[in-house]
């Protein structure tokens, strides 16, 4: 966190800036982890614009995963048994993000932006487990909770903008941001998290242009 924050002030300090804007987000992210399969959220950004053209951007946001899922593994005790696992999670990620984003196409009233960005997660576990064992012989219900925290992950965004919808000081965007975070740590024994997750976020803003006229 603290390293983010010394970032934004560095760029922030060494650029000339000629505009700036706020932005209301709502997202829709899918992963490669069952614990984030489908994930909807908001978020707010706010950008400074380097000479009008290229951005600087910094990005919140908030999403939620509750979509159940299943796991069905074998016993590492005695290699027969069967283990389902029936899960209803209520988990959580809350994301901050830095970004530097290349003006590539500049139209009169849209725009399209690419670059890359870099951000700290933090994931929040919360489920209810219901758990069948042998063949559904017999059974059991238990609570998970933990959390990871400052997790790095990389990406690049892709945006698209309409500008002037309703005022000349409001737009609203698209964006498709591949990226991957990193979630376990390497060389720990047992357990089945991934030291990796795969994302594909999906954001739609509406923009407030704060700069003078």
């Amino acid at each position: 966190m603290k390293k983010i924050i010394l970032l934004i002030a560095l760029l922030v300090s060494i650029t000339q800036l000629s505009g700036q804007e706020i932005e209301l987000l709502t997202t829709y992210s899918g992963s490669s982890y069952n614990k984030f399969q489908n994930n909807i959220g908001y978020g707010f950004g706010y950008n400074h614009f380097i000479k009008s053209k290229n951005k600087f951007g910094f990005i919140v946001q908030h999403s939620f995963c509750n979509s159940n899922y299943s796991e069905i593994y074998g016993s590492s005790e005695d290699g027969i048994s069967t283990y389902i696992k029936k899960v209803d999670p209520k988990n959580q990620r809350i994301t901050i993000k830095v970004n530097y984003a290349f003006k590539v196409v500049s139209n009169p009233k849209s725009s399209l932006f690419i670059g890359p960005e870099i951000g700290i997660n933090y994931f929040i576990i919360s489920e209810q487990i219901h758990r069948l064992e042998n063949e559904n012989i017999s059974a059991r219900d238990y609570q998970s909770e933990y959390s990871k925290n400052n997790k790095i992950g990389f990406g690049f965004l892709i945006e698209f903008e309409l500008k002037e919808i309703i005022s000349k000081r409001i737009s609203i965007s698209l964006s498709v941001h591949p990226e991957i975070t990193s979630f376990e740590k390497f060389k720990l024994d047992g357990g089945y998290n991934p030291y990796f997750i795969r994302w594909l976020n999906f954001n739609f803003g509406i923009k407030y242009n704060l700069k003078k006229d």
